[in-house]
């Protein structure tokens, strides 16, 4: 795969202003192997079908890398003498599908080896490695790191009641510190600095009033209100091509609007790579103010220089051409009984359905011989050897001029003994296609008195995968018990949970889709908790309105900048305050963010169901030979 051409940020067009909403490339690659963009759940992604008994594997390996010095006991052939009598009698009690063999035992024992070194080597492993890979680390932020992280996360908990942002609908049991949908960008409304190239959409003689200009961590606030207008998009610059089969109209003929907003975009900071293998976060984070907050940024900042490494591997899952699964199903797994289905004394053959009867018999009376798992060695898989023309993803060397677009989110669940159970949330990937969310990283810096909590992943899968493989006439039945799917159900295959501990980093692609898994106090008579901190990795591919062209949008920013000023601070109160008032309706106010939020909220909601919708009009459906 050709590297990747970089570009100075400043140079590249961004969606929505400069470039159509939807103007990147429909598809993820471009001419030969070249990278037009990462895939992603809504226009390209489709997973291998995998066996239930390979998703067990999966889970097996994903359960005992979470034991203590596992990368020591993988070795010791008296532990792994038990572990895997375990894994194995964790299953005898299943039908043959979800069996766990020996054969399968051997296999998962030579991979979490080869696991043992890549955590000596890179500080991380796959949790659930499919098609696409999930990562775990409980090593790469270290203790220290996580200290301070507390320390300055707790400076934006450490408020009045009254100045606690809970978040709508969720029964005053998650906290948001940090959130990006809380004054996003408005299209129509938002002010943003005149881009340093290429014209404003619909200003093709560059006659846009905007102001251009370049601003810095420690005077954003001062660029507060400046700026022209962001456009609002065209209807057509909303919608997804139709030549992925993907078409802009659902089954039904009502048009899709929801996969781009025509409203909103969460706004990501700028990150800029260093010389030290460090990472500098050069513009704002939304809804955290630089100067109050500068340990915060110096923590976030070495977050993110140390999850880079992991959304490497994590994205070059997704790229990864011919990784196979660990079981192949190549022939019809069944044995067929012996001898012919005993007659009734007063059958007919020539009137009563004989042949059915006798099908009907050899249904229930055949035996099904799930396939077992090749050699290990033989699996191309996470860090394996590659084709020559395939290239690694490296994010600090790919874009190095060009540096990358994190969105940040700060978020606690508390539990009470009043509300002491939280109910999970729905199936989701990260944003809408504005965002161009290409990976997740998510953080779990604080646990107290919580039950285990999982995060739970599942993927679209490809239809004509299982068409190739070998079946009979009208006969498919295999296919639904090896596989767990039914004829014409969704394409769409659960790949398991993670847990998600205090201390743990977890990256993950988002071309999964992933749900939080309930949790609920341990001891019901004491409060709970546990805190996280999401980055959202924007596809560097493209560019979106940020932090560096979008000025502060908060009043009370604003008001604070503004009541600094000697010539203001000297003012009596109330003129202060008529400073303020007369500023009209930007900045924004924060209950009438909040109410915008509201707005982005259900519209996301929308998202969701149409996804959803997508994702159940895809079936298996077997053709008849």
């Amino acid at each position: 795969m050709a590297a990747v051409e970089t570009k100075n940020a400043s140079t590249l067009p961004l969606l929505g202003l400069t470039n159509p909403l939807n103007g990147i490339s429909e598809r993820s690659w471009g001419n030969g192997l070249d990278r037009a963009r990462f895939k992603n759940a809504i226009s390209d992604w489709s997973g291998t079908p995998l066996v239930l008994s390979e998703r067990n594997m999966i889970a097996v390996m994903d359960r005992l890398t979470d034991k203590p010095e596992w990368t020591r006991k993988v070795f010791d052939e008296d532990i792994v003498s038990k572990w895997k009598k375990e894994a194995i009698d964790m299953f005898k009690d299943e039908p043959p599908e979800k069996e766990f063999t020996v054969d399968m035992w051997d296999y998962c024992l030579a991979e979490m080896r080869e696991y043992a070194e890549l955590e000596k080597e890179h500080g991380f492993v796959p949790a659930l490695e499919a098609t696409a890979t999930v990562f775990k680390s409980d090593s790469i932020i270290d203790a220290q790191l996580k200290e301070d992280l507390r320390a300055a996360a707790s400076v934006l908990e450490n408020v009045p009641e009254s100045a606690k942002d809970w978040h709508p609908g969720s029964d005053e049991k998650v906290l948001d510190l940090v959130h990006p949908s809380l004054f996003p960008l408005l299209y129509g409304r938002s002010r943003v600095l005149k881009p340093e190239h290429g014209h404003v959409i619909g200003d093709s003689a560059g006659e846009w009033e905007g102001k251009g200009g370049t601003m810095t961590l420690d005077d954003c606030e001062q660029w507060i209100g400046k700026g022209g207008i962001m456009p609002v998009p065209e209807p057509a610059a909303t919608q997804v091509s139709s030549w992925a089969g993907l078409s802009s109209w659902d089954r039904w003929g009502r048009s899709e609007q929801h996969f781009y907003s025509a409203k909103f975009q969460w706004l990501p900071c700028e990150v800029a790579f260093s010389d030290d293998d460090g990472v500098k976060i050069t513009s704002y984070i939304n809804n955290l103010q630089p100067k109050k907050h500068k340990d915060l940024y110096e923590v976030l900042e070495k977050m993110i220089a140390k999850t880079i490494p992991m959304w490497n591997a994590t994205l070059d899952s997704t790229q990864t051409f011919h990784k196979e699964p660990r079981i192949n199903l190549d022939s019809i797994p069944w044995i067929e009984p012996e001898g012919e289905r005993p007659r009734e004394e007063d059958e007919d053959p020539e009137y009563d359905d004989t042949w059915e009867l006798d099908n009907e018999w050899r249904e229930e009376n055949r035996t099904l011989v799930p396939p077992g798992p090749d050699t290990y060695s033989r699996r191309k898989g996470t860090f394996a050897m590659r084709d020559s023309d395939e290239k690694a993803v490296n994010l600090r060397q790919d874009w190095a001029d060009q540096g990358l677009q994190v969105i940040v989110k700060l978020a606690n669940i508390h539990l009470t003994p009043e509300k002491p159970e939280y109910d999970g949330g729905a199936w989701h990937i990260e944003g809408q296609l504005n965002e161009h969310i290409c990976a997740s990283a998510l953080y779990y810096y604080d646990t107290a008195n919580i039950t285990d909590s999982y995060l739970a992943f599942r993927e679209t899968t490809s239809q004509e995968y299982l068409a190739d493989k070998p079946y009979e006439q009208s006969d498919h039945t295999h296919f639904e018990r090896l596989y767990d799917i039914a004829s014409d159900g969704p394409c769409v295959q659960g790949l398991g949970s993670t847990l998600t501990r205090e201390g743990r980093l977890l990256t993950f692609p988002n071309v999964l889709q992933h749900r939080v898994s309930p949790f609920a106090l341990a001891d019901r008579s004491a409060p709970g908790h546990r805190k996280i901190v999401a980055l959202f990795l924007v596809d560097p591919h493209t560019r979106i309105p940020s932090t560096a062209n979008v000025p502060p949008q908060q009043k009370e920013w604003w008001t604070e900048m503004v009541h600094g000023l000697d010539r203001v601070n000297t003012l009596p109160a109330e003129l202060r305050a008529w400073v303020t008032d007369s500023v009209g309706d930007f900045p924004l106010a924060l209950e009438e963010a909040r109410g915008i939020r509201l707005e982005l909220m259900e519209e996301r909601r929308l998202f969701v169901r149409d996804h959803e919708a997508r994702i159940q009009q895809e079936s298996f459906s077997f053709c008849e030979h």
